[in-house]
């Protein structure tokens, strides 16, 4: 009986030490920086360079640092009962966006929703779907993007 006992046991602790490990995998996102020093650092410039009200692509939490630091605009974050079509912006900006393996559905991403200027954070981007590394591949094409400030944390003019 002892022996059972003490095989349930074992059983039990590997079980949870293997739910463990999960829980700690997927907040792991959550517990790291959502703004790093080279974004806090871009802000300077965007106040300096760019016009009054300019749009940015941004993912939620770089909205919501853009617009409260340079009174700039987003494409998330901020007033979320006045964005219109939030749930849509937040697909676009997820997988049409940062996770795009294409520069022109990435532009046409960034012409639907207005903006002038695309962040690509130097940290994991979230958009309201997943934690993930924006591909930042697809801003290599000048046909669509010319890069105008990086730190590590880079911004793009979207062409026109």
């Amino acid at each position: 009986m002892r022996i059972l006992f003490f095989a349930l046991a074992v059983a039990v602790v590997f079980l949870a030490l293997q739910g463990t490990q999960k829980a700690v995998s997927d907040a792991r996102p959550w517990m790291d920086p959502v703004i790093t020093p080279e974004e806090k650092a871009a802000m300077e410039w965007i106040r300096s360079n760019t016009a009054d009200r300019a749009v940015f692509v941004t993912d939620i939490f770089g909205g919501e640092f853009v617009m409260g630091s340079t009174l700039r605009e987003g494409t998330l974050g901020g007033d979320w009962a006045i964005v219109p079509n939030v749930v849509g912006r937040m697909s676009d900006v997820q997988y049409r966006f940062y996770e795009s393996n294409s520069s022109k559905e990435a532009w046409e991403t960034a012409v639907k929703l207005n903006a002038t200027y695309a962040t690509v954070p130097n940290r994991n981007i979230f958009a309201g779907y997943a934690w993930k590394l924006p591909n930042k591949d697809i801003f290599n094409d000048g046909r669509y993007f010319e890069l105008v400030f990086d730190n590590g944390y880079r911004i793009y003019k979207v062409l026109k």
